[in-house]
């Protein structure tokens, strides 16, 4: 909504002053009157403090003249537009006074439709003027932007080593980034618990938005450098002075992020160069430093280090298999678990800085071990133990210690299928995923998701849970949801879609459907019953 326009009378008689707030309806006309002055001094104080858009002034008034206001409104970079009443024998004062810049003047005694004319003119010239700082403002902004485009662009290409040395972008950015010390970083969106990893695109694109602009922030008060988004990651290059800027402007952006969005973030920083064509190099190295966060968690701020994989390790990792599949042979899971672990240690410093490699191998020894201990002569429990899904599995975790806790499952269900009673053990094992599905109904899960918990494929999984459940999964997931449902309209005063989020339901519409086809009623009209 536009503001009101701004005016303030003047003249050193009050009476004249008290006429003119009178003559014309000012609050119909969207002006508003915003003080009086009796004298020039009185009127330049009330000019600075109020800066009005229009100022109605005698051009003959104590301490300063007409002429004297213009020249020291223009002084102050005071935006009035001045229009000026005179006597008739000051005419020749008034077009001087017209000369320096004032809109109009008006001979005494003023006339009801001369000050409307005047009045109109110059609110005419003030939304010119309006649109033309808009028009500039646009203008500006776009060139802005196209620059901003153009120069993500070439950064983009520099950090790829395609930016030719002898290319505008090129020149552009050696004058902008003068150095000494330049260098590379990458900063990757951690993911959130119980996150999917599926923003709706447009929460994406504002979410990049107040990330690119909140590293570009902190760049600013550490060095001077630009911004780019590649492949989901935020890659920025710095020029800065001291050893530590890098390390302190991580820091920042991580915490900033945090602090104003509420997301956490990883790091990866490479070392710096001396020359700009150099930062390919640098940006190779962040995102090696990036990949580090796999091994050492999230969160994190890591600088580039040159890695040492642990080699001549395949003897005692043999031999560490050999003892876990002994131990869960004989009954000993304690022992199994505490030789995986060690186990485990091997492969992470064997494989440190290769995450591909690290998954696959963890899945090589799993897949031994459980191939071992079903060869042995132990009475092991047919409940489908799945390990043709494992290496997806394994892979799907975004840290090392996760993927860890992941086999350490793994080890203590093959556990549980060694030995008698099978029937105890399917008990305790649907035991297990009805408190899983109880404690994530609210979440994206499907039957592969839990069939995975139990470590069963989902052709197995799905009649292993209608046998023991008496119904199918899926319709043990609706009925979950929707008693929950009805419990939260009774006893909370949640909108439709809230509790349609917190059921599990993406889609409103999805989540109504299903509870009119559950309950007969659509959810407000269950509400509404309630209330009557």
């Amino acid at each position: 909504m536009n503001r009101n326009i701004t005016v303030l009378f003047a003249d050193d008689e009050p009476l004249i002053v008290k006429g003119l707030s009178k003559l014309l309806p000012w609050s119909e006309l969207g002006i508003e009157i915003v003080g009086y002055a009796y004298d020039g001094k009185e009127l330049l104080e009330l000019m600075q403090r109020h800066s009005p858009d229009i100022v109605i002034s005698d051009i003959s008034m104590p301490h300063y003249s007409g002429i004297d206001i213009i020249k020291e409104a223009k002084l102050r970079e005071l935006p009035s537009k001045i229009i000026f009443i005179s006597a008739y024998q000051e005419f020749s004062y008034a077009r001087d006074a017209i000369a320096y810049g004032a809109v109009e003047y008006l001979v005494k005694p003023i006339k009801k439709s001369d000050l409307e004319s005047a009045v109109a003119k110059t609110l005419s010239l003030i939304h010119e003027e309006n649109e033309e700082d808009l028009r500039r403002n646009k203008l500006d902004h776009l060139e802005r932007i196209n620059r901003d485009s153009e120069v993500e662009l070439w950064l983009e290409q520099l950090t790829e080593g395609l930016l030719a040395e002898s290319s505008e972008g090129y020149i552009y950015l050696q004058q902008e980034l003068k150095g000494p010390k330049h260098a590379v970083g990458i900063v990757s969106l951690d993911p959130m618990e119980h996150d999917n990893g599926r923003w709706p695109a447009q929460t994406l694109k504002l979410v990049e938005f107040a990330v690119h602009n909140i590293i570009q922030e902190s760049i600013r008060t550490h060095g001077k450098g630009y911004t780019c988004i590649k492949s989901n990651h935020f890659i920025f290059a710095i020029s800065y002075e001291e050893d530590k800027t890098l390390l302190l402007l991580g820091n920042a952006i991580k915490n900033n992020i945090l602090q104003f969005l509420k997301l956490k973030v990883s790091v990866g920083v490479g070392e710096p160069v001396q020359r700009l064509a150099e930062l390919k190099k640098s940006k190779k190295q962040a995102e090696e430093a990036l990949g580090l966060t796999y091994f050492s968690g999230l969160n994190q701020v890591l600088r580039y280090e040159r890695l040492e994989q642990r080699k001549n390790s395949e003897h005692e990792w043999f031999a560490l298999q050999s003892e876990i599949v002994k131990a869960l042979t004989e009954n000993e899971l304690d022992i199994a678990l505490e030789k995986m672990k060690a186990l485990l240690q091997i492969i992470k410093q064997a494989t440190i800085g290769n995450r591909q490699l690290a998954v696959a191998t963890c899945f090589s020894s799993v897949l031994y071990i459980v191939q071992e201990v079903k060869k042995s002569d132990v009475p092991m429990s047919e409940l489908g133990f799945d390990i043709q899904h494992l290496q997806h599995r394994l892979g799907q975790y975004e840290t090392y210690e996760k993927m860890c806790d992941e086999v350490y499952n793994m080890l203590q269900e093959l556990s549980n299928r060694i030995g008698d009673n099978p029937i105890n053990k399917e008990q305790k094992l649907i035991e297990r995923v009805i408190q899983y599905i109880e404690s994530h109904y609210m979440d994206d899960i499907s039957l592969e998701t839990v069939a995975a918990i139990a470590f069963m494929n989902p052709y197995y999984f799905s009649s292993f849970f209608k046998k023991q459940m008496k119904q199918n999964f899926k319709q043990y997931v609706t009925d979950l949801r929707m008693n929950q449902a009805i419990s939260l309209l009774k006893h909370s005063d949640m909108m439709v879609y809230e509790i349609a989020e917190k059921v599990g339901y993406k889609n409103a519409r999805h989540f109504s459907d299903m509870f009119k086809k559950h309950t007969g009623k659509l959810p407000q009209e269950f509400k509404n019953s309630l209330r009557s």
